[in-house]
């Protein structure tokens, strides 16, 4: 199976350092079944090279995780900007995750707990979905056991057929304008 071409879920990805090459040494999630199936997930990350727009988005992840009353602005900058797996390895590996009673420390040593994974599952992109899926795979396999699922968009019975409501949060779109 090729996930990558497929664009589906890849739950057969395993964390890998590069060997040789320009990414020698860097980390990184690949198929088990490479060289059949090519799907990668760079987890590199340089935190002394954020730029403008990821410094917004890693403000908004921490006033999202510690604060009702920007619940909405900062998941939105979250939802429409966060694409980078590699930047949201960094996220989940600072300090702002403070532990929680179902906290699962993830393959690359990141945490995350349940409410959180949720929320970041909603993101409509297949890298962040895969590396939620193969970073915790404990989390990801509880996810349909534990029955209906509430979000900020209501009650998730069903990930694969959930669809957001991104009108609630579609005003937080444009990062530029964001000041959080």
């Amino acid at each position: 199976m090729n996930c990558k071409l497929q664009n589906k879920v890849c739950t057969n990805l395993v964390l890998r350092t590069a060997q040789k090459g320009p990414f020698e040494g860097q980390r990184f999630f690949g198929c088990n079944d490479y060289p059949m199936c090519t799907n990668i997930i760079p987890l590199n990350f340089d935190k002394e090279t954020m730029n403008e727009k990821q410094y917004k988005i890693a403000r908004a992840f921490g006033l999202f995780l510690g604060s009702t009353s920007f619940f909405y602005a900062s998941y939105g900058v979250v939802y429409f900007n966060l694409r980078e797996p590699a930047f949201l390895d960094y996220l989940l590996s600072s300090d702002s995750i403070v532990s929680k009673r179902y906290e699962e420390i993830g393959v690359t040593g990141a945490k995350i707990y349940d409410e959180l994974f949720h929320h970041l599952f909603l993101i409509p992109t297949f890298e962040i979905k895969n590396y939620l899926i193969n970073n915790f795979p404990e989390t990801y396999i509880n996810l349909y056991k534990k029955g209906p699922i509430y979000t900020l968009f209501g009650k998730v019975e069903d990930y694969e057929k959930f669809v957001v409501d991104e009108n609630i949060i579609l005003s937080y779109k444009d990062i530029e304008s964001y000041d959080g």
